[in-house]
């Protein structure tokens, strides 16, 4: 036999339910003040056990509980998530599976409310992400494969919002909508979810927007200041103009063999045309969700960079191979490889050209390495989110009982209300079976 008992809180809360040792136990109902929120369920000795709490703004958790905290299996819903795994200390965490409306899903495992450790996201358009997390963001090592280009997402900011993760106590407003892609800032990628490969004339709008000095400045100057002194007059410096102009043009449209860090024109070339059955793949070193490190990205139809990047975008020392198998490499700022004018050196020029082969090299070298870490931890990841998906199954069961176990409880609560709101009566006792 159970006891049933009411208690109304001083904020305007109110308990129903079983009652024991003057603590709230076995099956029993709880509101918040003004009807804001209500727990519903299994209790033990003054704290949930396993039931469903449902909040003002129409969230839910159903699953088990522990010292008034989510622990062990659950599910929450939101209007546009719904997260189904394991809770600790009433968060998201060890493992589980989060899902949004537009399609987008995290499997894998969790610490504080957010993804970290190992796990695959999957985005609204099929593309995937399969590496490490820190703190709900890419961070470590990774792989990101794209879909055909015509089917990636458009981006709609240029930044990627991560996942967030509401904490349930107490209830937080459900967090924004994941963007449906994940990439942003590079002009290359054509505001497609996964693309941020650059190829020739794709450097970023910003700096093309520049002009770039001329390859070898101080000669020029010092060939003008020769003429000034050597003709003294006006019409000497004129011709000189003339020829310089001529000069200038030629070897502005040139392009500096491999190795060097010359390249570039006053006018850039337009952007290269991105076929739609295209598909690209990123291998590397990730820093608070984006591409930072070193790290090799392809293209379906051949183009391939492989060195350090920087925010999404090659920067550094690296190597861009073309489909047509021509090569160009050097030392990349913000997408452009940088231009050998800007290098402030007395050097010869054979033996700046040495030095620079030597570190992009070095940079290839450390980017193959970083492929063969992420590709490590594409598997670690994949097995994590398997378990993930285990996990989401087992807490989808808890659901179905802490459902059961609310049902039960709001009977019990309605039977007992007409006789606890009785003059004079404040607890009565009720025997569990005769209100099945």
């Amino acid at each position: 036999m159970s006891p049933g008992g009411k208690f109304d809180f001083d904020d305007g809360g109110c308990y129903v339910g079983g009652w024991e040792a003057g603590r709230a136990h076995g099956y029993g109902v709880c509101t918040g003040p003004g009807a804001q929120g209500e727990y519903s369920g299994c209790w033990a000795h003054g704290f949930e056990s396993l039931g469903v709490f449902t909040g003002p703004g129409g969230h839910s958790y159903q699953g088990h509980w522990q010292q008034g905290k989510r622990e062990g299996l659950g599910v929450e819903r939101k209007s546009r998530w719904t997260y189904r795994g394991e809770w600790l200390g009433g968060l998201k965490g060890r493992s589980g599976v989060w899902e949004s409306a537009s399609g987008l899903r995290y499997a894998g495992l969790w610490k504080d409310g957010f993804q970290d450790g190992y796990g695959t996201e999957t985005y609204s358009d099929g593309g995937t992400y399969q590496g490490q997390w820190q703190a709900g963001k890419r961070h470590g090592y990774g792989v990101r494969q794209s879909v055909p280009y015509h089917q990636a997402a458009l981006l709609r900011s240029p930044r990627r919002t991560s996942l967030d993760s509401g904490h349930s106590d107490p209830p937080t407003p459900p967090p924004p909508l994941p963007l449906l892609g994940d990439e942003g800032g590079s002009p290359a990628s054509g505001s497609r979810g996964g693309f941020v490969l650059a190829g020739p004339g794709d450097a970023d709008r910003a700096s093309s927007r520049k002009r770039t000095p001329v390859a070898g400045g101080f000669f020029r100057r010092s060939l003008l200041l020769s003429g000034l002194r050597a003709g003294g007059r006006r019409s000497s410096l004129g011709s000189k103009r003339g020829s310089l102009r001529s000069e200038v043009s030629s070897e502005v449209g040139s392009t500096g063999p491999p190795g060097s860090e010359a390249s570039g024109s006053l006018a850039p070339a337009p952007p290269a045309l991105i076929e739609g059955s295209a598909t690209e793949v990123y291998a590397g070193e990730w820093r608070a969700d984006r591409r930072s490190g070193y790290g090799v990205s392809q293209r379906s139809n051949g183009l391939r960079y492989e060195g350090e990047w920087l925010g999404n975008r090659r920067h550094g020392y690296g190597r861009t191979t073309r489909p047509d198998g021509s090569r160009e490499e050097g030392k990349y700022k913000r997408n452009r490889l940088v231009h050998g004018g800007r290098v402030r050196s007395l050097l010869p020029l054979a033996l700046r050209r040495g030095k620079v082969k030597e570190k992009v090299d070095r940079a290839v070298e450390g980017a193959r390495r970083a492929v063969s870490a992420a590709r490590q931890r594409q598997e670690i990841a994949a097995a994590r989110a398997a378990d993930a998906l285990l996990k989401a199954v087992a807490a989808s069961s808890v659901a179905e009982k802490a459902v059961e176990a609310a049902r039960m409880a709001k009977l019990i609560a309605q039977d007992l209300q007409p006789m606890l709101e009785a003059p004079g009566l404040i607890l009565a006792s009720v025997a569990a079976s005769s209100l099945l």
